[in-house]
């Protein structure tokens, strides 16, 4: 869900042993937040898999076009109705997969579910029959963060047009690449010392990347997930501090994490921002989710979309 990092493993097919099969679309699919990292690793996947892959991008399509080929390179921001008109036509489905996490805190929520209600709105007008979308976990009964709360508003905004919308719903995607990934790891591997706030403690249900991916091609595979949200994640659940401990061992560092009560999640995510090569900004609004705890709430994907997660 974050922009940015790139890496060769986001070439290499993720679902070679997906228990769905190709379809037979009458339209193409079209992919939005191409250039991030979730919209980069399922655009091969689904070339792969012999779709006709429309790909969206808001700038410059040269890059986009050297990398995949075989797929049709179509431009528009989904904050400008007009632009998203001649995108949307002839698509059969649409991964929305975008966000606005760069933006300044006052600013992203509002422009996420603005370009949200343009899409739901001109997808309907064009006759998309489903909308994929990939949210974030969180219990609505709680205080959650901005960015959980703009996710859900985004599922919201989508889910008022037309087109049924099929939401999955992860925690934290764990990938080289991943903003949550490169933060931590980067952290682990750079500093002996690691002052932590308290809310390191609460708990979350990470996914692999992998998984993420053949859980999107899955649900395109499957008409059963068609109008659904399902909560997807790995088989682990642990607390923020644990998912460090474990980086740790794996990069072979002794590392000492001392809990700071006095350390806010706003300090923590400005000195992640300064430390790592994940922008400040969605520092920021990943540290925000740190005070929720982020649990698969049912495992109906499971039944649907079968196999062993990482």
């Amino acid at each position: 869900m974050v922009a940015g990092f790139s890496h060769p493993e986001s070439d290499i097919p993720f679902c070679t042993d997906l228990p769905t099969s190709p379809r037979d679309l009458p339209g193409s699919v079209l992919v939005t937040g191409v250039s991030g990292y979730i919209g980069g690793r399922l655009v091969p996947e689904l070339l792969e898999r012999g779709y006709h892959v429309r790909a969206m991008v808001r700038g410059s399509a040269g890059e986009v076009s050297r990398r995949w080929p075989g797929a049709e390179i179509v431009t528009a921001d989904a904050l400008d109705r007009e632009s998203l008109e001649a995108v949307l036509e002839g698509v059969d489905t649409a991964y929305y997969l975008i966000h606005s996490m760069l933006l300044g805190p006052g600013e992203f929520a509002g422009a996420d579910a603005q370009a949200a209600s343009n899409f739901a709105t001109v997808a309907g007008e064009r006759g998309v029959r489903r909308i994929i979308y990939l949210g974030g976990l969180g219990d609505v009964r709680s205080d959650l963060s901005r960015h959980l709360r703009s996710r859900m508003e985004v599922a919201r905004m989508l889910q008022s047009g037309p087109a049924p919308v099929t939401i999955l719903r992860a925690a934290i995607i764990i990938g080289s690449g991943s903003a949550s990934y490169e933060m931590l790891s980067n952290l682990v591997a750079r500093f002996p010392l690691i002052f932590t706030p308290r809310e390191v403690r609460s708990l979350c249900q990470p996914i692999s990347i992998r998984d993420v991916v053949k859980y999107l091609v899955g649900s395109l595979e499957s008409e059963e997930t068609t109008g659904g949200s399902f909560d997807i994640g790995g088989d682990e659940v642990m607390s923020y501090r644990e998912m460090m401990e474990a980086v740790a061992r794996i990069l072979d560092r002794r590392r000492l994490f001392v809990t700071m009560p006095l350390v806010s999640l706003r300090a923590f995510g400005y000195a992640a921002g300064l430390l790592t090569p994940v922008p400040a900004p969605i520092t920021l609004r990943l540290m925000e989710g740190l005070k929720n705890d982020v649990i698969c709430g049912d495992s109906a994907i499971r039944r649907i979309i079968p196999f062993e997660p990482l």
